[in-house]
């Protein structure tokens, strides 16, 4: 596997974890992930590249070893506004390309249409807009929103060890081999005090509107 580094960006008051690949002098891309997702997903395609990149992938917010929001939600123009501070950071003097998976993509997507002067490529990896939805469902969904937000603090559940974080990542993916899975296990997960391993996202992330 090509090797990594960690940076930590100042952004929007939080500290920002950053995985890069690469000689700094080569051509920058931008690599995003998706949600419940982390940076070092994206290890198994740097791999791959063919041209030599200065790969950087930001942990969103509340994912990987980015720091958690200081709110009780998240918000999706939040992204966008961390997007705008990372670039203006890594290559604040020219367009950037951008490579997006899924929540990543959307991201992505929406922001080259708000910024186009700031998007020189955009590649899409599966990120095709959000869920549809209709003007008169918001009282609904703001209410749902609220009493999400009084009841119950979400959570996800924990794992036995990697390796069974590992299982559970295969079981979704029969194509990951035994050894890639715990290599992603090991950057998705966290050790708890008991032994048990937890996901490293905040579970914060499953409420909203």
């Amino acid at each position: 596997m090509k090797t990594s580094e960690s940076l930590f960006v100042p952004v929007r008051g939080l500290r920002y974890h950053c995985r890069c690949w690469g000689d700094e002098r080569a051509t920058k891309l931008f690599m995003l992930h998706g949600w419940m997702d982390v940076s070092a997903s994206f290890q198994f395609l740097v791999d791959a590249l063919r041209r030599d990149w200065r790969v950087i992938a930001p942990d969103w917010r509340g994912f990987g070893l980015s720091e958690w929001a200081r709110s009780d939600s998240y918000w999706f123009p939040d992204y966008f506004a961390d997007l705008d501070r990372l670039l203006d950071h890594f290559q604040p003097d020219a367009p950037a390309t951008l490579v997006g998976h899924s929540m990543g993509g959307n991201v992505a997507a929406m922001y080259a249409g708000i910024r186009p002067e700031r998007v020189a490529r955009l590649i899409d990896l599966e990120g095709f807009g959000l869920t549809g939805t209709r003007a008169e469902k918001a009282p609904e969904r703001y209410a749902r929103w609220l009493a999400e937000l009084a009841g119950e603090k979400p959570g996800f559940r924990d794992y036995e060890n990697f390796d069974a974080l590992a299982e559970r990542l295969r079981s979704n993916n029969s194509r990951l081999s035994g050894e890639k899975a715990l290599y992603l296990a090991q950057h998705w997960g966290r050790p708890k005090p008991d032994g048990r391993v937890e996901l490293a996202s905040d579970p914060a992330h499953k409420l909203g509107c």
